[in-house]
């Protein structure tokens, strides 16, 4: 379950008018904060969430606004369905409309006309109605960039949530922005581990490098084995991604400290140099993904061309 449904939301609708003065007057005094007009709370529940947990807490925070007609969908569809955001949580609720083809911007929501295609609809533990996680990706895919829309799309793959062919109904169904969207449907991948492995293949894209194998697997008899992110095998380079929750996210640490994380690390990294064919292994963090230049430099440093 999301953390987002652990923050305790305090609504004034229904209080008595004595009641809501004393909540204005406890805001006033730090004792609740605003998340939505008519809607409080408390002091720093939302610190330690990542983006996508704070806009889930937003859009249980707007339930009270959304229509019978409406369905919680695009980048807010995937705060609720657990769905990586990338980039910056939306300020505001996405909400598919079916009743209309017109797209709308309120103070609270951004209501895309849905009319043409009515979304299937899945009711999330707060009866939340929110988009299946194949329209989800679908939705996104036509509407946000490539490093956006793939780590969504392949979530949705390595998951479970939805099959390719699920996937492809839906892009069957779409009637705009099209190619867009096909280009993150045609990429997707159930082999990608993690967000910053889809950023990585959508850089590797944009620099025209040759399809690396993902997940390759290093194994030697009688030794130990080590699966990679993504080989090159002509080149004999090694790409692996790494991210900050490795070392620093108690449950990937597992108990371990970030030193002995570290040292496993370097072991590793050793076995798979030590590989017959392997001629360097590039780390790529996730603000070198976020500077396409960065990554450029470190592949060419190691052979790997680039268009």
């Amino acid at each position: 379950m999301s953390r987002a449904n652990d923050v305790e939301l305090i609504r004034t609708s229904g209080a008595t008018s004595a009641e809501r003065r004393a909540l204005e007057r406890d805001v006033r005094r730090g004792r609740f904060e605003r998340l939505r007009p008519g809607v409080l709370v408390h002091p720093g529940a939302l610190a330690g969430l990542h983006p996508g947990e704070q806009h889930h807490v937003l859009v249980r925070a707007s339930a009270h606004r959304i229509r019978d007609t409406d369905v919680v969908s695009h980048q807010s569809a995937c705060a609720v369905l657990g769905l990586p955001l990338v980039a910056a949580a939306p300020p505001k609720v996405h909400l598919s409309d079916p009743t209309t083809t017109h797209t709308r911007v309120t103070a609270w929501f951004v209501r895309h006309g849905s009319q043409m295609r009515p979304p299937a609809v899945r009711i999330d533990e707060d009866s939340i109605p929110t988009t299946t996680p194949a329209r989800t990706a679908i939705d996104v895919a036509a509407t946000r960039a490539l490093f956006e829309a793939l780590p969504v799309v392949d979530s949705v793959l390595s998951r479970r949530l939805s099959d390719r062919a699920t996937l492809e109904a839906e892009f069957a169904a779409l009637t705009a922005a099209r190619s867009k969207a096909g280009i993150a449907i045609a990429m997707g991948s159930a082999l990608s581990g993690s967000p910053a492995e889809s950023v990585c293949r959508v850089r590797f894209r944009e620099l025209g490098v040759p399809e690396p194998v993902q997940q390759h697997v290093f194994a030697r008899a009688g030794s130990e084995t080590a699966v990679v992110d993504f080989w090159f095998p002509d080149q004999g380079v090694v790409v692996e991604v790494d991210g900050r929750a490795k070392y620093e996210d108690p449950v990937m640490l597992d108990g371990r400290s970030t030193a002995d994380v570290h040292w496993r690390e370097k072991r590793r990294e050793d076995f798979i140099r030590s590989c017959p064919g392997v001629r360097a292994v590039i780390r790529l963090s996730w603000s070198d993904l976020m500077q396409p230049d960065r990554v450029r430099a470190a592949l060419r440093r190691a052979g790997v061309p680039c268009g």
